[in-house]
């Protein structure tokens, strides 16, 4: 495997950088879509994949140097527009495809690529990142079933993969699956199988240091906070919890303005403040690359419904007091609206129905000021004493 090679404290000490696969510039790869099962083969121990080690250890090395990198799917589907008179009687009154005889010939990838976009759920020529491309195939298709094995019966015209049946794939594949705590934790060690064996994790010792700074930064010396929209809602969902996570900071931000509701918060598009120690955060990217898209989305949405522009700044407690006044519930961003039912990398938060944000809202979490059903409840009493000693 490509990683074994590396000592455990070289790899430890390394840091994930910047380079040519990474950044807003960078090129996509553009790959056949039966290439991304070939490198989990490889990965799993095949030595000869059938594309060839030079293709698949390309694809192997650029997800390994950035886990976001663009993979352009593709699957051979033009070549069926050729008109079947002038494929099959060579009529010539309209020129074949270039090089039509070898990319007729390629029929078996062809029907591979078109297996693995069905199981993407995507078109041929999408583009999407390797870090979903695998957290999907991996759990739409945990064996080699209906794409290198087939239930037909077997023929010349159909001939099977020789490592169909030799385990690579499903050694991979049906690694285990790791919540964020367990990611930090292991770091490296999760390497050996799963997501984590295509996809490079962050070393511990790299979450570890990132994790001292900023914690302590922002509890000994920040007075201003930066804080994406969609963070300021996860708070509510670890308001219970007391002692720091290993993951993110986000206990640390929550006590910083519980202690300071008058601290200057800043809400930014991205990441933040909360994200340093995290496994699927790329610091020299500053992109978190498990949710870039959904946490996008739920920035904006946020932002339009508390009418702020982002870089908008504010005090913590009137933040919170117009996310209180203007966010009924959590199922309005973090479950799409209307529910949970999206693919993948669209999917919605597992506590989008929690009611965090209302217990928040009675308790006047951060905002010094309770609400009970939207309502300012200081407001409310003193709307009713005015109107009381009106009539009198």
């Amino acid at each position: 495997m490509m990683k074994t090679d590396m000592s455990d404290k070289k790899r430890a000490s390394q840091r994930m950088r910047c380079n040519k696969f990474s950044g807003p510039e960078a090129k996509v790869l553009e790959i056949p879509g039966h290439h991304l099962i070939c490198a989990v083969c490889r990965r799993g121990g095949c030595k000869n994949p059938p594309p060839g080690k030079r293709a698949i250890d390309r694809l192997l090395k650029a997800m390994w140097a950035y886990p976001y990198v663009g993979l352009k799917i593709t699957a051979d589907v033009d070549i069926i527009s050729n008109h079947f008179l002038d494929v099959y009687e060579q009529r010539g009154k309209k020129p074949l495809s270039k090089n039509f005889k070898t990319r007729n010939d390629n029929y078996i990838w062809r029907r591979k690529d078109l297996e693995v976009c069905l199981a993407l759920e995507i078109m041929p020529g999408t583009v999407i990142s390797a870090y979903h491309a695998y957290s999907i195939l991996f759990e739409k298709q945990p064996t080699l079933e209906n794409i290198c094995r087939s239930n037909s019966k077997r023929s010349k015209a159909w001939p099977q993969c020789p490592h169909a049946t030799k385990g690579y794939y499903e050694k991979i594949a049906n690694g285990p699956k790791y919540d964020l705590k367990q990611q930090t934790e292991l770091g490296e060690e999760m390497e050996t199988s799963g997501l984590w064996a295509m996809i490079r994790p962050r070393s511990k010792q790299d979450m570890s240091q990132a994790k001292q700074i900023s914690a302590r930064n922002i509890i000994n010396k920040a007075e201003h906070l930066y804080i994406r929209p969609q963070h300021l809602l996860c708070i509510f969902c670890t308001a219970q919890i007391k002692e720091p996570l290993l993951q993110d900071n986000l206990i640390e931000l929550r006590k910083r303005m519980e202690e300071n509701p008058d601290i200057t918060v800043t809400v930014t598009e991205g990441c933040c403040m909360v994200c340093d120690p995290c496994n699927i955060y790329h610091p020299d990217e500053h992109l978190c690359y498990g949710t870039h898209i959904k946490n996008s989305l739920r920035d904006l949405m946020i932002l339009e419904q508390l009418g702020l522009a982002p870089g908008a700044t504010l005090p913590a407690a009137k933040l919170y007091k117009r996310i209180y006044e203007r966010i009924s519930n959590l199922k309005e961003i973090c479950g799409w609206r209307n529910g949970p039912d999206k693919p993948f990398f669209w999917r919605a938060c597992l506590d989008h129905k929690s009611p965090m944000l209302q217990e928040a809202r009675k308790k006047g979490l951060i905002s010094r000021k309770p609400v009970a059903d939207g309502i300012d409840i200081c407001s409310a009493f003193g709307s009713v004493v005015h109107k009381a000693k009106e009539q009198r």
